[in-house]
């Protein structure tokens, strides 16, 4: 879909363009009007800056010869010389602080703008000007555009504790983040798992803290394996980081983890822990991970943190976190217990407020503002200077507000982009499955929850990108930012209106996606579709233009994999995988072959409707078959399933009569064993919508890939109530095993089938499904043919391992030869192939 573009008709130029250049550009600017003209940019072009934005003169040189090929003659002063480029500050334009006004014409380009991140958010936009598709190169559209930013604060939050990313790494970073007009930099340098910033009054916090593995302070986790790895900030280093952003109009906001998350110091520092007669540990699994608040030494220990920090960060926040703190370490503590006597405390909350407040004045002290995490709230009174960023949810945003705080949105439910992009990809569930297009139907301020004056105190909104999951594969911090964080700009930046993701999408395709491959960028690309109907596969390209490749054996596609052109004549459509492929390095998750739906709905009144549908078409050969019922969208999740029955030949093969809601995503299991193309199959099942509210799905009927047999599995390692062994015996991809404690060498896992099974090859996972987390490390599987002796497979490569019998399989085995270094251990169902 064509961007709306007011055109007006000046003709104060000899060249001209075809009419209706897309300029594509994000985020969409407040108000652009456009003429069929261009200006030819000279190859001796000048460009003129303001003194104030002196400090980035090296910057827009580089940028601007990059972009266009051409080497500008640089200058400072306040007057445009013409037919050359100028970026002025204009102290009485009538437009807010970030804002600026851009007009291209005969005379060149003026920007103007109140403030210097004003001129560089304009020079942002001339720069996507210039490389939008349709623009020829060495031109540059005549426009005139008035632009400024919904939100103040918008912000992008990256995890370098978990895995640690060099300074040049961070440097691109920011650079991608000031191509999207976001002004904020949220450095997370703290954590459990690392502390990456060196302290001269606290040294060992970096030189012990800033590393894991055999013989460190800190154990391997999240993919570090048994060697040392980590590495941490120069004071130095950041200064360099912090001075790079500031020329480019991004800020950093440094945070330190504490009370909670905060193992790397207590591992450097024992002293700092409390002192417990009993471990606990925290959400992720942690122990010996928080502050005693009681130990008044602790207290002396920040205000030398947070003066270095002070020093190094001008930045007017300095965010100490708060979230997650393992309240039961202080439930034990004599000195925390002592503090909560004296105060007359009755619960831990005062405990954690009582900390913060000894923080904020800390903070305050070196004339910076304290900013946390929505769990500081709980448990007392803050300074009013606190900001409150809420990533629970949008409802502890609308708590936050009513308690007076200015906050930041960045609920992990839309904005967390460690969160998978579909449900077969890499990344946490527990928010959301969070793709591009929720990222974009994200609206920051609940106008019907707030007042006019309480909405001001919503000061922008951010992302945030968790590190647990980054460590494999290469660049894989890239394609969970983006383009996500293109779609997350616009909601910070664009004024509010309608959301049009046809709009976004036909800018972000038609050109963004090619500057953000320009800029180096290994992305996510848009999968296909790809559809199995009546012996054909056909491919939908996810837009125009867009490069598709298959393979048919199974196996992952690649830049060298054939192109898809037309439709594919087989009936061996499951072995069949396609993919988008930008460029060598930048490519979409792989996609399977679909069948279409065997029923669908929409409805928005009360209402049941009975399905009987005739599927022989779609059940083409014998094995395990799941009927799904997937939602359009979240909006339209209402209603219930029930009697949901599948006939062969008219003849019962299984019933499911319970009812059951469609927000749940039904999956149900139906065993085909004698299949032959002259069956008949009927599918019957009723919906009932209870609410006048819009109701609508998909139906999906596919097959397994994999054999079901009977297996019984036993372990050397005490059972978890919550997590069975049963759960390795139902072949649900979703549940799994998990126990209590890390394995160590010695435990086993035993499947045992209760016939003999024919497979060519049997994978064996541990860790959470589509999460690395949890996995064996030090291992191997066994597979045996009586149940009694055993033959050494392959060794677990990342949780993974693969057995390939050449007989009848009677039972597979999980032999553990080392802890895996974490607070559990998971293992999932196996994968039989037939």
């Amino acid at each position: 879909m064509k961007i709306k573009l007011l055109f007006i008709v000046f003709f104060f130029s000899f060249y001209t363009v075809f009419y209706g250049q897309k300029l594509d550009l994000i985020p969409k600017p407040v108000k652009v009007e456009q003429i069929d003209k261009v200006y030819l940019i000279p190859n001796s072009i000048h460009i003129t800056i303001d003194k104030k934005l002196g400090n980035s003169k090296y910057f827009i040189k580089d940028k601007f010869l990059k972009k266009t090929g051409i080497k500008p003659i640089m200058s400072i002063g306040n007057k445009h010389k013409k037919k050359n480029i100028s970026l002025l500050i204009d102290k009485k334009a009538s437009i807010p602080t970030d804002g600026y006004t851009m007009n291209v014409s005969e005379n060149g380009v003026i920007i103007k703008g109140k403030s210097t991140n004003g001129l560089l958010n304009g020079f942002q936009t001339l720069v996507q000007i210039i490389t939008a598709k349709e623009v020829k190169q060495g031109t540059i559209p005549y426009v005139k555009i008035e632009d400024y930013p919904r939100f103040a604060w918008r912000g992008m939050m990256l995890d370098v504790s978990r895995q640690f990313f060099d300074k040049e790494t961070v440097k691109k970073y920011i650079d991608w983040l000031a191509a999207h007009k976001m002004n904020i930099f949220h450095w997370h340098l703290t954590d459990d798992n690392g502390w990456r910033v060196e302290i001269k009054s606290m040294p060992d916090l970096a030189i012990k803290g800033g590393f894991r593995g055999p013989d460190e302070v800190l154990p391997p986790a999240y993919g570090s394996g048994n060697k040392r790895y980590g590495g941490y900030y120069t004071q130095k280093d950041i200064k360099e980081i912090v001075n790079y952003a500031a020329e480019r109009g991004v800020s950093i906001m440094p945070e330190i983890e504490i009370p909670g998350h905060s193992r790397a110091v207590i591992g450097a520092y024992p002293e700092i822990g409390c002192v417990i007669t009993k471990q606990t540990k925290s959400v992720q699994g942690e122990v010996n991970n928080v502050w005693c608040v009681g130990r008044e030494e602790n207290y002396n220990i920040l205000d030398s943190i947070i003066k270095e920090f002070s020093e190094m960060f001008p930045f007017e926040y300095i965010h100490v976190a708060g979230d997650e703190v393992n309240l039961a370490t202080w439930e034990q503590c004599p000195k925390c217990i002592a503090v909560m006597e004296t105060e007359g405390y009755t619960d831990t909350f005062q405990l954690q407020n009582y900390f913060f407040r000894k923080v904020e004045k800390i903070v305050e002290k070196y004339n910076k503002k304290a900013a946390g995490w929505n769990e500081i709230i709980k448990g007392g009174e803050l300074s009013p200077k606190t900001e409150i960023f809420a990533w629970q949810g949008i409802s502890y945003g609308i708590e936050s507000v009513k308690k007076g705080h200015n906050t930041v949105m960045i609920p992990g439910q839309y904005t967390y982009f460690d969160m998978a992009q579909s449900a077969t990809e890499r990344g946490h569930r527990w928010a959301a499955i969070i793709d591009t297009k929720r990222v974009y139907s994200f609206e920051p301020i609940p106008e019907n929850e707030l007042t006019v004056q309480q909405q001001k105190l919503i000061k922008g909104v951010q992302g945030a990108l968790w590190s647990e999951y980054l460590d494999l594969p290469a660049r894989f911090m890239e394609y969970q930012s983006y383009p996500r964080i293109s779609a997350l700009s616009e909601i910070a930046w664009s004024n509010k209106q309608p959301k049009n993701w046809e709009d976004f999408y036909s800018r972000l395709t038609n050109s963004h996606l090619g500057r953000l491959a320009n800029m180096g960028i290994a992305f996510r690309d848009f999968p296909p579709t790809a559809i199995y109907n009546k012996g054909n596969i056909t491919v939908t390209l996810p837009y125009h233009g867009a490069i598709v490749r298959y393979s048919s054996d199974g196996k992952e596609p690649t830049i060298q994999s054939p192109l898809y052109s037309s439709a594919i004549q087989t009936k061996e459509y499951e072995k069949y995988l396609f993919r988008t492929f930008f460029n060598e390095s930048t490519a979409s998750p792989t996609v399977k072959v679909e069948k279409l739906p065997v029923a669908n709905w929409s409805t928005s009144k009360k209402e049941i409707i009975k399905f009987s549908e005739i599927i022989s078409e779609t059940i083409d050969k014998s094995g395990i078959w799941y009927l799904t019922f997937n939602p359009i969208a979240e909006s339209t999740a209402n209603g219930a399933i029930r009697a949901v029955t599948l006939y062969e030949n008219d003849k019962l093969i299984n019933s499911y009569g319970a009812e059951n809601a469609l927000k749940f995503k039904l999956r149900l299991r139906f065993a085909i064993e004698n299949y032959n193309e002259r069956n008949s199959y009927r599918l019957d099942f009723s919906v009932e919508n209870k609410e006048d509210k819009e109701s609508a799905a998909k139906v999906n009927l596919d097959h397994s890939p994999y054999q079901e047999p009977a297996v019984k599995v036993t372990s050397s390692m005490i059972e978890n109530p919550k997590f069975p062994f049963s759960l390795l015996e139902d072949y649900n991809m979703e549940t799994y095993l998990r126990t209590d404690v890390a394995c160590v060498s010695g435990d086993w896992i035993l499947y045992t089938f209760k016939t003999p099974i024919v497979s060519s090859k049997i994978d064996v996972l541990t860790g959470i499904p589509n999460h690395p987390r949890f996995i064996i490390n030090d291992g191997h599987v066994e597979y045996s043919y009586n149940g009694v002796d055993f033959i050494k497979g392959d060794s677990f490569d990342y949780g993974n391992a693969s057995i390939f019998p050449n007989q009848t399989v009677l039972a597979v085995k999980i032999v553990i030869t080392g802890t895996n270094n974490e607070a559990i251990m998971a293992a999932q169902d196996l994968r039989i192939n037939p």
